[in-house]
């Protein structure tokens, strides 16, 4: 098991498809239960100003980005639970870890200045 892991590194991968398919079915699950007039008033099929457009774009980049590092976190504690002390893994799992949580804190600072910048910008 230890070589497997080793050799194929696609946790993170397959952690990251099942997330965005559960974030995406929850939203065309909506839409399909729509009615025709509900849908054509739908505020994502309407006409959005430019700001509103970079913002929303910016944030589901983020969004993206997040989930990306918050499966590396889940992977870096894989690694760590299974390193079975051996210190070379147990090094690589805290390094992952610590990666992922400054990644995730600047990920959150990124999206509070994006908001924060078009809103003032907006107006």
């Amino acid at each position: 098991m230890k070589t497997f892991v080793k050799t194929h590194n696609f946790f993170p991968a397959i952690f990251l498809v099942i997330a965005m398919f559960a974030v995406s079915s929850n939203t065309r699950v909506a839409l399909a239960q729509m009615g025709a007039e509900q849908l054509a008033n739908y505020q994502g099929s309407q006409q959005q100003d430019l700001p509103s457009a970079i913002m929303s774009v910016v944030n589901y980049a983020l969004i993206f980005v997040g989930v990306l590092a918050l499966a590396f976190l889940v992977y870096g504690g894989f690694l760590y639970i299974t390193s079975h002390g051996d210190s070379g893994q147990v090094t690589k799992a805290k390094d992952t870890i610590i990666n992922a949580i400054i990644g995730i804190v600047v990920i959150g600072l990124a999206a509070a200045v994006v908001n924060f910048v078009i809103q003032a910008v907006a107006g």
